[in-house]
């Protein structure tokens, strides 16, 4: 008797020992924001984003590696780049995946995926094949990695420069890809890039991929970057909103892969979205010298890494896998829950149309979060006159600084308000110019008695095309450059701003996203003419402070409330029908 209830407990200990991820958790899939098993129980992705596959790092591409990450460093995913869609690659990885008992994320790893449909079409068609064939339940399909350029020449020219790609580009390209998927792994978790190096997930999420089910999008950070501080807000309203977001590339460092590693800034990443739930790859598993890296040079392909082979980020990441995904909690690797209650994003909520240097028309910019940029760098503040607490001001005042942005959804050529929050110690200018020409034109500020001091200053700003046009902002001295936002006019601006007679300034009456179904705002009467469906009408700052809600159901028309004052406003419908914008300015 003795004997059998030893073999039996020896039994018990082995099945235990074999249980993996996999085998716990089974087929993933969505549910609202959140990663759910095969049981419909949130489950969160916790693991490393290999290294690009053609820079010498795909030494790393070993089961030995993937088998350390499971096993070591308690991960339960990894992400491979593949980035010239090499199969045998893809799945000599999947394989490898399956056997240490993890999810992998298969990764297109282009800026200019859209450039390459057909052959992106090919690609996960064939793997998708692959994981039917094999009977896997253990792989995301990631179809975009960091959309970059909308005129890329080819599928890998990341520098072509030019506008950013568009959402509704990136949507076209992933709506081509995901028919051939489905075609074989009907339930298995797409992840969908999003605008700006996959930052921009608030542009998908105002327009969705919409018939069908398991897709979520990607967002892209950089802990150490000061800049990326506002995306954490996209990943609460996400939240909030029902939205599927997974992080599938964050990095300790500065947004290049290198530079510091702030472990108060990367704590504060990592308590927020640990308090969310948010499924994250670390970047990345190689050994290239610089600061995400998670290995020193001469670390094994093979992997059986000891501390040594482990820099500063290597360390700090998988104690973080190790102890999260063994369910130990914040507490076990020294941090505390964040506040993400969703109330943040009503009110007061300052964050609301901030983008990171790139936004649908009429939205706010935050200063600090440039595209590309010189002599230019992040300051903090606790001034809470200055949005975000943060600002952008030169490196060195003593030469000129810039930074540059790019504007989606222009709705035509013409002028516009350029309309920009500043702190300076003097007066100046603030110098705009617009895809690369010749200064445009420039706001003149006066001094407002110190960088955290914010008032508003505007001018006009002539934007060339209809679509889309980078904004390069550059000033010289002692200035904060707080936040912007280029704005449809009221007819008065025509004589405030000196525009001349048959110089075509786009009204809220002419552009054409402020006329679509018949939402406007007629500046003679102070009226908004409603269209049916809408539920909702409200008003926000340029800061995204809301000063005014109205229920607008049945009504074709609500007179504008005298309590607002004169300033730049947002007008948001919402309701079943979704949302509808347009920005406003209150002149008396």
């Amino acid at each position: 008797m003795m004997l059998k209830k030893l073999l039996t407990g020896l039994l018990v200990f082995s099945a235990c020992a074999l249980a993996t991820p996999i085998s716990e958790h089974g087929q993933l899939s969505l549910k609202g924001f959140d990663v759910v098993d095969k049981n419909g129980q949130p489950y969160v992705l916790r693991g490393m984003s290999f290294f690009w596959d053609d820079w010498g790092f795909e030494k790393f591409f070993t089961e030995g590696a993937v088998k350390t990450i499971a096993n070591d460093w308690g991960g339960n995913v990894v992400r491979t780049p593949i980035h010239d869609l090499n199969e045998s690659r893809a799945k000599a990885m999947i394989d490898y995946a399956a056997s240490a008992g993890i999810y992998i994320i298969v990764d297109y790893h282009s800026h200019c995926a859209h450039k390459n449909a057909s052959s992106a079409q090919s690609f996960f068609g064939n793997i998708a094949s692959y994981v039917k064939q094999k009977g896997y339940v253990h792989v995301l399909y990631e179809l975009y990695n960091e959309p970059l350029y909308e005129n890329c020449s080819s599928a890998s020219d990341t520098y072509a420069g030019g506008s950013l790609t568009s959402w509704s580009t990136i949507k076209q390209y992933a709506e081509s890809v995901i028919p051939k998927i489905r075609a074989n792994d009907p339930n298995g978790i797409i992840i969908v890039g999003t605008p700006n190096y996959s930052q921009g997930t608030e542009a998908a999420r105002a327009n969705p991929i919409t018939g069908q089910k398991n897709i979520a999008y990607t967002l892209h950070f950089y802990a150490s970057t000061s800049g990326h501080g506002s995306l954490r807000w996209n990943v609460l309203r996400a939240k909030c909103n029902d939205f599927p977001v997974i992080i599938t590339e964050w990095g300790v460092s500065e947004s290049s892969g290198d530079g510091n590693f702030t472990k108060s800034m990367n704590d504060t990443w990592m308590s927020w979205i640990e308090t969310i739930g948010v499924s994250w790859a670390n970047w990345s598993i190689s050994d290239k010298g610089e600061t995400s890296a998670a290995l020193t040079g001469g670390a094994s392909s093979n992997g059986g890494w000891n501390d040594g082979n482990l820099t500063a980020s290597g360390k700090y990441v998988k104690n973080l896998m190790k102890n999260l995904n063994a369910g130990k909690g914040l507490s076990s690797v020294g941090l505390s829950p964040a506040n993400v209650d969703c109330a943040q994003l009503e009110g007061g909520g300052e964050y609301e149309f901030v983008r990171n240097g790139v936004g649908n028309f009429g939205y706010a910019i935050q200063g600090e979060n440039y595209m590309d940029s010189s002599n230019a760098k992040t300051v903090e503040t606790d001034a809470k006159g200055v949005q975000n607490e943060m600002y952008l001001t030169s490196q060195n005042s003593g030469s000129e600084a810039w930074a540059e942005y790019t504007l989606m959804d222009i709705p035509a050529a013409g002028y516009y308000v350029f309309y920009a929050k500043v702190g300076a110690n003097s007066d100046g200018y603030l110098r705009y110019s617009v895809d690369e020409g010749a200064t445009v034109d420039s706001v003149k500020y006066t001094s407002t008695g110190g960088l955290t001091t914010i008032k508003g200053f505007y001018n006009k700003i002539a934007l060339p095309t209809e679509g889309t046009s980078n904004i390069r902002v550059s000033w010289k001295g002692d200035v904060a450059l707080d936040v912007f936002s280029v704005v449809v006019a009221d007819s008065a601006d025509s004589v405030d701003l000196g525009i001349k007679a048959g110089e075509q300034i786009v009204s809220i009456g002419s552009a054409k996203t402020a006329m679509s179904d018949q939402f406007r705002f007629d500046s003679r009467n102070s009226t908004f003419m409603i269209p049916a469906g809408y539920e909702r009408l409200s008003l926000f700052t340029v800061k995204g402070r809301k000063v005014y809600s109205v229920d607008v159901q049945g009504k074709a028309n609500v007179e504008l409330d005298r309590s607002v004052k004169k300033g730049v406003y947002m007008a948001v419908l919402s309701g079943a029908k979704g949302q509808k914008s347009l920005q406003f300015k209150v002149t008396e």
